[in-house]
C-alpha cells in the first residue's frame, strides 16, 4: 500500500498526447508477450562478495526480455507486475529509474507498445507504484495510465484494438492492480490483497459501455493482473502432510486435481488471503461476458491453463534472476480478429548465457 500517496489516481491530471490506437493486422492477427516477475535491480546494489553472480543475473534477466521480444515480435507487450525488486532498501530513486529504463529499453527501442501492471513487490519499501508509473508514462510507447477512474490502487485501465480496418473497437484488454497486502492496524502483513470492490465497479460500468457501443454484445476481453483469483485453488484438493505427491502452502498441503488443461505445476498458487472470499472478482467477469481469459503471474515457477467456469487461467514463468525460478521465460498470446474467442498461447522459456552459478 502506498504511504504518504493518495490510493486513488486518474489520468486526467497528467495530460498527455494519446497515443496511435492498437490495431489487428490486415492478417487479423495481433501478438502480445507477456513478461512478468521481472524483478530487476541494478548489480551495484547487491553486497554479493563474487561481483558475477549479481552482475550475471541482470544480464540474465534483459537477455530473457531481450529474446523473448526478438522472436515473437509482439504489437504489444505486458508486463505482469513485480517489475522490480522494490523490496531491496537499497533503491533510490536514480536506482528506479536506470532499472525501468533497462527493463523497458529492448521494447522502447523497437518502439512496440508497452502496457504495465503492478505487483506485490514492486512499491515495497516505499518507491510507490504511482510514482513508478508516471515514470513509465514518460516513455511515448506505454499505453498504461495511472488509472482510467478514481479507484483503489494504480494502473487500473482499459485499452482496446481497434479493427484491421480501423473503424472500430474489437477487443478489449484490461490491466487491474491487484495490490499488495492486507494489513492489520499495526502495520503488519497477513496476506496478498485482492482486486477492490470499487475497481470491480469501475471495471463493470466500463465493461458496459463497450457492450453498448458494440451493438448490444460483450466485447471480446482478456485481463492481465499479478496475483491470481482465488479460484485457481479450485484445482487443488487440501490434504495432510502424510498423503503423497502433494504441494505446501503456509503450512497447509494440497493435492493437484485433474483440472489442468496444459502446461505445468510447480507450487500452489499464492491467490488473495484465504481467510477471506474474494470470489467476487472471477463471478464479476462471468456476469459481463466479455472476458474470457486472464493471464496472472506471482507464482514464478507455474505456466499451466487452468479452466474454471468456461474461463481460461494461465500462469506466465517468471522473467527474472534476481529471484527463484528453475527456468526463466514469458508469454506470447495470439488474437484473432475472425475468431475474437479464441486464442492462440505459448509459453516460452529462454536458455541462459552464463555459466555462473546461482
Amino acid at each position: 500500500m502506498s504511504m504518504g500517496y493518495p490510493r486513488k489516481w486518474k489520468t486526467d491530471k497528467f495530460k498527455r498526447l494519446a497515443p496511435a490506437p492498437l490495431q489487428f493486422g490486415a492478417d487479423g492477427k495481433f501478438k502480445i508477450l507477456h513478461l512478468t516477475d521481472i524483478h530487476d535491480v541494478e548489480p551495484v546494489m547487491d553486497d554479493d562478495e563474487n561481483r558475477e553472480i549479481p552482475e550475471n543475473k541482470d544480464k540474465e534477466t534483459i537477455h530473457v526480455i531481450e529474446t523473448l521480444v526478438e522472436k515473437t515480435q509482439p504489437d504489444l507487450v505486458v508486463f505482469g507486475g513485480d517489475n522490480i525488486s522494490g523490496y531491496w532498501e537499497e533503491f533510490t530513486y536514480n536506482y528506479v529509474k536506470s532499472t525501468i529504463d533497462k527493463i523497458t529499453e529492448p521494447i522502447r527501442k523497437r518502439n512496440i507498445p508497452l502496457c504495465v501492471c503492478f505487483g506485490n513487490h514492486d512499491g515495497e519499501e516505499g518507491f510507490h507504484t504511482d510514482f513508478q508509473m508516471l515514470m513509465y508514462m514518460e516513455y511515448p510507447n506505454c499505453r498504461s495510465n495511472l488509472n482510467d477512474e478514481n479507484v483503489y490502487g494504480c494502473g487500473n485501465c482499459c485499452v482496446t484494438i481497434k479493427d484491421s480496418k480501423g473503424e472500430k473497437d474489437a477487443f478489449a484488454i484490461w490491466l487491474m492492480d491487484s495490490n499488495d497486502y492486507e494489513r492489520k492496524a499495526d502495520g503488519e502483513n497477513f496476506g496478498y490483497d485482492h482486486v477492490h470492490d470499487d475497481q470491480i465497479e469501475w471495471y463493470e460500468k466500463r465493461s458496459a459501455q463497450l457492450r453498448a457501443a458494440n451493438g448490444g454484445e460483450p466485447l471480446p476481453a482478456i485481463l492481465f493482473q499479478h496475483i491470481p483469483v482465488q479460484q485457481e485453488l479450485n484445482g487443488f484438493k487440501e490434504v495432510t502432510k502424510d498423503d503423497e505427491y502433494t504441494f505446501e502452502r503456509d503450512g497447509n498441503y494440497y493435492y493437484l486435481a485433474n483440472t489442468i488443461h496444459e502446461g505445468r505445476v510447480r507450487e500452489v498458487p499464492c491467490p488473495p488471503n484465504m481467510e477471506k472470499d474474494y470470489t467476487n472478482q472471477l463471478e464479476s467477469w462471468k456476469k459481463m461476458g466479455d472476458i474470457f481469459a486472464a493471464f496472472f503471474g506471482h507464482d514464478h515457477v507455474n505456466d499451466f491453463r487452468m479452466n474454471v467456469d468456461g474461463i481460461d487461467l494461465y500462469q506466465t514463468l517468471g522473467a527474472g534472476y534476481f529471484t527463484y525460478g528453475l527456468e526463466r521465460g514469458g508469454r506470447l498470446i495470439v488474437l484473432d480478429e475472425n475468431n475474437p474467442r479464441r486464442l492462440y498461447t505459448e509459453s516460452l522459456s529462454v536458455e541462459r548465457i552464463t555459466d555462473t552459478k546461482f
